[in-house]
């Protein structure tokens, strides 16, 4: 009777270090994304810091009305608002008549047109002092600012007041 010898398993060097090499790809492109994802949002928070002192008519501010209301029972708790008119040190506003879950909803809703809307705004107008903007900017009531240029941000249009 022959007994057959037992079989090992052999190790494949290039499938592993082509194993590692994907992996290391993943992870150069997962570190990346998240790079340019950080440098993007530092780069709007910075804007935002310096439009806050210095608004204009069709700037659109996003607001977290949770702050605004004191309240933390509110589900939809994000809100644009516009400026229309800026006299002397006041800021005049008009809010949209749409409430968003998540601040991201907000910018999706800019991107698919809903600005260009007649009635996405309230005709309801609301007055801010400009010392006031800067402490709301602070405790996050106010939590993006946006300049559209020629009439577009987020590559669609915004309809002017």
């Amino acid at each position: 009777m022959t007994v057959a010898a037992p079989t090992q398993a052999r190790k494949m060097p290039f499938s592993i270090t082509l194993n590692k090499l994907v992996l290391f790809t993943c992870l150069f492109m997962a570190a990346y994304f998240g790079y340019v994802e950080y440098a993007s949002h530092t780069a709007a928070q910075t804007r935002a810091s310096v439009l806050v002192l210095d608004p204009k008519i069709n700037d659109l501010y996003f607001l977290n009305v949770q702050q605004l209301n004191n309240s933390s029972e509110l589900k939809n708790k994000y809100q644009l608002a516009k400026v229309v008119r800026v006299t002397g040190n006041n800021v005049v506003f008009v809010h949209g008549r749409i409430y968003y879950q998540w601040q991201h909803a907000v910018v999706n809703s800019i991107e698919h047109g809903d600005l260009s809307n007649e009635d996405y705004f309230a005709d309801k107008l609301y007055t801010i002092p400009i010392n006031k903007l800067q402490t709301m900017r602070n405790n996050g009531t106010i939590y993006l600012i946006e300049r559209p240029i020629q009439g577009r941000l987020y590559g669609n249009f915004v309809r002017r007041y």
